[in-house]
Formats: structure tokens, sequence, C-alpha cells
């Protein structure tokens, strides 16, 4: 006899998907993403400089500005270029797995209700079914029953008072169906007298 294969096992029970903090902490983000603790620095420091200039200067004095103050530092302008274009590309990384994260929910749960719309659909079919299914054996009882009362209205009108309980589940049964009394069947008749009856009491012999 050949052996039979192991049945597939069930699959998973589905899970409501795990809440993500909306507070991101973006430093512990770009540090994943492979941004170096000095390069972020030097993007924050360009940040801060750049809001301290005033907004109405022309942006060739600012770039003056800015170049100025970091050669000063000894950092070359190409690292702040550098350190910056890793920012954007390692927080433009994180949209997309956020991104991608969110429509793995969105999908595991559209599948989902699907199934449950179909299992719900299931459900009300059954209902539906059990309710036809009971008229139909409400009326062919009904037929039954139509077809027995006739029977009760028969004897019915043979028996005084029984017209009026005809609705009634305890109606006597009919004179003839009830059994004689046990007394009345067993005690003998009198004797009957086989003369003429006398015209009186007087002419009776009594001695």
């Amino acid at each position: 006899m050949p052996i039979q294969p192991p049945a597939p096992p069930p699959p998973p029970q589905f899970r409501l998907a795990e809440r993500y903090p909306t507070e991101i902490d973006f430093p512990a983000v770009l540090r994943r993403a492979g941004v170096e603790v000095e390069q972020q620095q030097r993007v924050t420091k360009a940040q801060d400089l750049l809001r301290s200039l005033p907004e109405n200067s022309p942006a060739a004095l600012k770039r003056q500005i800015v170049e100025a103050a970091f050669t000063a530092f000894d950092v070359p302008t190409q690292k702040i270029i550098q350190a910056a274009s890793a920012e954007v590309d390692a927080l433009q990384a994180f949209i997309r797995e956020g991104g991608a994260r969110a429509q793995k929910v969105i999908d595991d749960g559209t599948a989902r209700i699907a199934e449950l719309d179909a299992e719900i659909a299931e459900i009300r079919e059954s209902m539906a079914a059990a309710l036809a299914d009971q008229a139909i054996r409400d009326a062919a009882t009904e037929e039954q029953i139509a077809g027995v009362k006739p029977i009760l209205a028969f004897f019915a009108r043979q028996e005084p008072g029984l017209g009026d309980s005809m609705n009634s589940r305890d109606v006597p049964p009919p004179a003839f169906m009830r059994e004689p009394s046990q007394a009345n069947f067993m005690k003998p008749r009198a004797a009957q007298p086989s003369g003429p009856l006398p015209d009186s009491l007087t002419d009776i012999d009594v001695e």
C-alpha cells in the first residue's frame, strides 16, 4: 500500500500588522543606512550656518560665506556635498522601505477581507437555505394537519360541547371510543317479569 504524503500545514493565522512609531529618530536612521556621525555633523553645521544668514542675502553671497567658513575649519566643500547626498539617499530609502511595508499591510488586509466576505456569503446562504427548508416542512405539516382536522370536526358534531373546544389539544374522544365502566360492565341485569304487568299495586299478592 503506497504511503500517503503528509497533509500540507494549515495557512498561518492572520495577525494584525505591527504599528510603527510616527516619531522618527533620524540620526539612528542615517546610521543604519551607513551615514557616519561625522558626515551628519558636517551637514548639521552647514544647515545651521545657512539658517544664520539673512534670508534676503543673494545665493552667491551665501555660498561664499559657507565655503569660507568650512575652509576655515579645514572641511572641503566636496565632503559636505557627499555627506548631504548620502543623507538624502538614506532618507529616500527609508521612505521606500516604509512604503513597501505599508503596501504589504494593505495587500494582506485586502486578501483577508476577501476571505471574510466569502465566508460571510456562505453563512448568509446557509441561513437562507435553513429558512427555505423550514418553510417547506411547515407547509407539508400544515397540509397534514388540514387532513386530520375534519376527523375532529366530524366527531365534535356528535358530542355536545365539543364544538367549542375544537382548537384545544384536550379534545375528549368520541362516545363510541370510550371504554365502558368496569362496574357497569360486570353488573348483572335485573330479572324481567314473564307475565303481564298488574293494573295496580293492590292487585299484587304480597302473601
